[in-house]
């Protein structure tokens, strides 16, 4: 699971990396750290990448909760980025989406570790 967890994170700083916005008539071509908005996801997934990783180095899960508060902050933003492109018809590039997609990723981890927990069974390392 934790693997699962360090390719989501990973995904989600690609995304920031790659472009948010094409280049239109009236729109500047921007990529995901060109934006305040990028940053912060970019710093959330290196939080939740450092975090899998410590957890995979010292083989005891503590930081669950992390990786779920992480995973909604980033989709949370980016949701409201894509709605924000979306109500100016703005030409979205993939890294938006991307991100998205990860921070949700990262939510249902989390949420299917909360489950896995509640059955009883041994938490994924």
């Amino acid at each position: 699971m934790l693997y699962y967890i360090l390719f989501n994170t990973f995904l989600v700083a690609l995304g920031c990396v790659l472009p948010w916005l094409h280049p239109g008539l009236f729109v500047v071509g921007l990529r995901g750290i060109d934006m305040v908005d990028g940053k912060l996801i970019l710093g959330l997934a290196l939080i939740g990448l450092l975090a899998a990783s410590y957890q995979l180095l010292q083989k005891r899960g503590r930081f669950y909760w992390i990786y779920g508060l992480i995973g909604f902050l980033i989709f949370i933003i980016s949701a409201l980025d894509l709605y924000t492109f979306y109500q100016n018809r703005y030409p979205m590039g993939p890294g938006i989406y991307l991100a998205a997609l990860g921070g949700l990723q990262l939510t249902g981890a989390y949420l299917l570790m909360l489950f896995r927990q509640g059955r009883g069974a041994p938490p994924p390392v």
